[in-house]
């Protein structure tokens, strides 16, 4: 049984889903600095094939992790710019007027 991948564009994701992403990001990019601090291997999947890179060959990959980061944070800045007063919670009832 085949896996069904379904792609989705980046209309679809919201503000939690970009902060998501932003953790995933830096998850990445602390597993690569342990990697890198213990001197051990740092298991990628690439063209379906799983890799192991050595500590010397986590710049590019490292770089394109920051990229990224770089990317998330900007979206995420212009989603919390957005109007958030829908977002709101009332916390006084609707048939009390202010005051009462």
């Amino acid at each position: 049984m085949k896996p069904i991948i379904v792609e989705f564009t980046e209309d679809f994701l919201d503000l939690e889903d970009y902060q998501v992403e932003r953790a995933l990001q830096w998850a990445a990019l602390d597993a690569m600095d342990r990697a890198e601090g213990f001197d051990t291997g740092f298991v990628i999947s690439e063209d379906d094939k799983v890799r192991i890179l050595k500590p010397s060959e986590l710049g590019p990959y490292r770089e394109r992790a920051r990229q990224n980061l770089g990317r998330i944070n900007r979206k995420i800045a212009e989603l919390e710019a957005q109007d958030t007063s829908a977002l709101v919670l009332n916390d006084r009832p609707a048939d009390k007027p202010p005051g009462k």
